[in-house]
């Protein structure tokens, strides 16, 4: 019963990072694009690299209103 437990929270955390990833993918900013979504507890993080401290941010407010998210930890460089 445990894993099954652990199963499904696994996928729904799973469907919580295809969430974001679909907002990042509709954003007019191509850049957004590139950025990668994992999710581990309702914890999002956002990996990847960008060139601008706005895109940056324009990121982590496009992901933080999915459901299911109780944190993002923003962890794209910038350069």
């Amino acid at each position: 019963m445990y894993a099954t437990e652990v199963q499904r929270k696994s996928l729904r955390f799973q469907g919580i990072a295809e969430a974001a990833t679909e907002r990042l993918q509709d954003s007019p900013y191509q850049a957004l694009r590139r950025i990668s979504c994992e999710c581990k507890y309702g914890v999002l993080f956002l990996r990847g690299r960008l060139s601008s401290f706005f895109q940056k941010q324009v990121a982590q407010e496009a992901v933080a209103r999915v459901s299911g998210v109780t944190e993002v930890v923003n962890e794209i460089d910038v350069g």
